[in-house]
């Protein structure tokens, strides 16, 4: 196989909350996790900077990334027993994993209130989510199992055909307007350039030379089918004071031609997702190669 086209590493965590009592939380978890880790956070104003506030920090350029995403579990359960289980991904990108055991410590040092009603859950247990390795439980870190992974790099021969489907709803705006319609040459665009931010901010590679071929090559690729809506979504901004549109893309794509140059790409996409607000597991998606 030829030499990788990026490296980045990643550390998967598994993370493992529990009710203390009924709870019923809002239909989109991602806005109700995101914000009560970053209250948890707030306090510890170097983690909380580094991975929640980067584009503040960067004097409000656009398209800052964060350097971690939600992976937002398969389900439609939005309703909680005491003492049931709510398990989620979160994953640290590049030199966001040196900060694993401060956000660990900041998430057991008390209840986390999930939803509007702050409904009570306390942390269990983290876990290496590719290793399996236990990285806290019962009060002890276990710091040997604080191991990066390196993002996946796949290659397929001969694949002619794909079909791209959206798990959670996908945002992607062009000139700040909100697509209602997505392309191949966009996807290929969006992942290659997030790649290509993460490296340069948070350490790793990505062949330049590569994303430039592969993005021209994109515009040679045919649509067979694609079937998109757009799913009318609102969240609560802690920081605005008042509910922010959320509404994303939810369908499929389905693509033909000479996809394998594509194929490292389009892998790499299901782990980091695409569009914007990935921090809140928005953009996952899945891909069949045929």
């Amino acid at each position: 196989m030829a030499a990788p086209a990026f490296i980045l590493n990643y550390l998967p965590l598994q993370i493992t909350l529990v009710s203390i009592k009924k709870a019923k939380l809002p239909p989109f978890l991602g806005s109700t996790l995101r914000g009560a880790i970053g209250q948890a956070l707030i306090k510890e104003k170097l983690v909380y900077n580094f991975l929640f506030n980067n584009k503040s920090l960067s004097q409000g350029q656009q398209d800052i990334p964060n350097p971690y995403l939600l992976d937002l579990p398969d389900t439609n359960k939005f309703e909680f027993e005491p003492s049931e289980e709510l398990i989620f991904k979160i994953l640290l990108l590049g030199e966001a994993s040196e900060y694993t055991q401060a956000m660990i410590n900041a998430l057991k040092e008390k209840e986390i209130g999930l939803g509007a009603a702050r409904y009570p859950f306390i942390l269990k247990q983290v876990k290496h989510e590719i290793d399996q390795r236990i990285i806290w439980k019962d009060g002890s870190f276990y710091e040997e199992a604080v191991c990066s992974t390196f993002l996946p790099y796949r290659a397929l021969p001969n694949v002619k055909r794909a079909i791209l489907r959206t798990r959670t709803p996908l945002r992607i705006r062009r000139n700040g307007q909100l697509l209602t319609e997505i392309d191949f040459v966009t996807i290929i665009r969006n992942i290659t350039n997030r790649l290509m931010s993460l490296t340069s901010r948070y350490g790793g590679w990505v062949d330049e030379i590569e994303v430039q071929r592969i993005q021209d090559l994109a515009s040679q690729v045919e649509i067979v089918h694609r079937d998109f809506e757009l799913k009318d979504l609102t969240r609560y901004s802690n920081r605005l004071g008042e509910k922010v549109d959320f509404s994303g893309l939810m369908g499929s794509i389905e693509v033909q031609g000479d996809l394998t140059p594509f194929v490292p790409w389009l892998f790499a996409a299901q782990t980091l997702h695409l569009g914007r607000n990935t921090t809140f597991g928005m953009g996952k998606i899945e891909v069949e190669f045929i």
